[in-house]
Order: structure tokens, then C-alpha cells, then sequence
């Protein structure tokens, strides 16, 4: 099973959030976790928020940082998907940002594995598989 990794999930396993039983257990069957390049700066703004709003401290932030990306087995480029990501972006109304993981799952005919209820419905929609 291909998992496409969005940065909300990411950084809920990360923090090892409670709750996320069942998404780690499909996140450990995965045979190939891979995510559009733009989860780098997604991630990295998140634990920067958590550093500056937050109060943790900066090497914690790292650490986390490390721990998330290196979820990933492989980075796709957003410049192979912004073509097909725009349009779909502006045909549902919704950032360009979360619509680069819908094209990945789509294109590598997998799962897209999010905490981010709007883009499940969203995925439910464009017949995307979820996690």
C-alpha cells in the first residue's frame, strides 16, 4: 500500500498525539510512504509555530522536525503536479497547497493518510482513497 502523508499527520505522529491508534497501524502497513515536496516547509512553519506560540523548546522543535520527514520514503516535486493541482484547486475552491497531496494520491494510486476533516471530504469527492 502506497500512503501519501499529509503534514497534519505528520506532525500528530510526531507529537504522538493521542488518538491516532488506527492511523498508525495503516501507517506501519505501508509499503511506500511518499508526499509533494511543499510538506518540508509545511512541516518545518508547524514546529515553528509550536517554538514561537507554543513555548517548546528550539531542540525539541528539532527533533520533532527530524522525526516527521523522516517519515517519508520519497518527495514528489509540486513543479510535476501544479498543472493538474491548479485546476483542481480552482474547480473545489480550495488552497493549492492541500491540493498537491490529492494529486499525489491520485497519480500513484494510493492513499492519502490526513487529520484534515475539510480535504477528507474534499479527497471523498474526487473519489480519492483515504486513510
Amino acid at each position: 500500500m502506497i500512503i501519501v502523508l499529509d503534514a497534519s499527520a505528520a506532525v500528530g505522529i510526531a507529537l504522538n498525539n493521542p488518538g491516532l491508534e488506527d492511523i498508525e497501524k495503516n501507517f506501519k502497513k505501508a509499503e511506500y510512504i511518499i508526499t509533494p515536496d511543499i510538506f518540508i516547509s509545511e512541516v518545518t512553519n508547524t514546529f515553528w509555530k509550536y517554538h514561537q506560540f507554543e513555548d517548546f523548546p528550539v531542540n525539541d522543535c528539532e527533533y520533532l522536525l527530524g522525526c516527521a520527514i523522516n517519515l517519508v520514503d520519497d518527495f514528489i516535486d509540486s513543479k510535476s503536479l501544479h498543472k493538474e493541482a491548479f485546476a483542481l484547486s480552482c474547480q473545489v475552491g480550495h488552497p493549492i497547497y492541500d491540493i498537491l497531496y490529492l494529486i499525489t494520491t491520485r497519480r500513484h494510486s494510493g492513499y492519502l493518510l490526513t487529520l484534515d476533516k475539510k480535504l477528507k471530504k474534499i479527497a471523498n469527492k474526487q473519489s480519492i482513497k483515504i486513510i
